[in-house]
């Protein structure tokens, strides 16, 4: 199965190490995909510069990423 890739914004962080993924570049990307999002899912999540391996958790209503693992260089 292919990776599934989410462009976020690693400034946006959280500071529980979340990423929320309602921004519209993760929207249109999901869309592009045609993925819906499902609590546990396991994506890549990158910005162009930082990767990182993320799992897909609903908080307070909003779609979010948590990072597992380590930010990475992109490259």
């Amino acid at each position: 199965m292919a990776t599934i890739t989410i462009p976020v914004d690693f400034n946006a962080m959280n500071e529980d190490s979340s990423i929320r993924l309602n921004t519209r570049g993760a929207l249109d990307a999901l869309e592009k995909q045609g993925l819906k999002l499902r609590e546990g899912m396991e994506v890549l999540i990158e910005d162009g510069e930082l990767s990182a391996r993320a799992r897909v958790c609903l908080r307070h209503g909003i779609w979010s990423a948590e990072i597992i693992g380590n930010v990475q260089s992109a490259d």
